[in-house]
């Protein structure tokens, strides 16, 4: 299992219009590329400061050539969706990753 992770921070200001558009849109974006089969959405509770929030979504798939063929066709296009909402109220990072193992408690 492989799973591409995407981290925002993004401002208190636009908060609100920020997560209802990462319901509405980028989370079916996502699911239109046929590349992951779930993705999840995390507000990240750790590293907060005075400007906004961190949230991550993690996509994941059983095959990795998914996470390039992702980064070459489609992220680009997501991601100037992103500026042309929210500007440089929204900053991200990426990562892929690699599921090793899950223990279940």
């Amino acid at each position: 299992m492989y799973i591409y992770a995407e981290s925002f921070h993004v401002e208190f200001s636009i908060e609100n219009d920020w997560i209802h558009w990462v319901k509405e849109n980028f989370i079916a974006e996502l699911h239109q590329t046929n590349l992951f089969t779930k993705a999840i959405f995390c507000k990240v509770l750790s590293h907060q400061d005075e400007s906004g929030n961190t949230y991550s979504i993690q996509c994941f798939t059983n095959e990795k050539e998914n996470l390039s063929l992702f980064q070459t066709q489609y992220s680009d296009r997501i991601h100037q969706l992103i500026f042309k909402k929210f500007g440089a109220k929204v900053l991200f990072f990426t990562s892929e990753i690699e599921l090793l193992e899950t223990f279940e408690f």
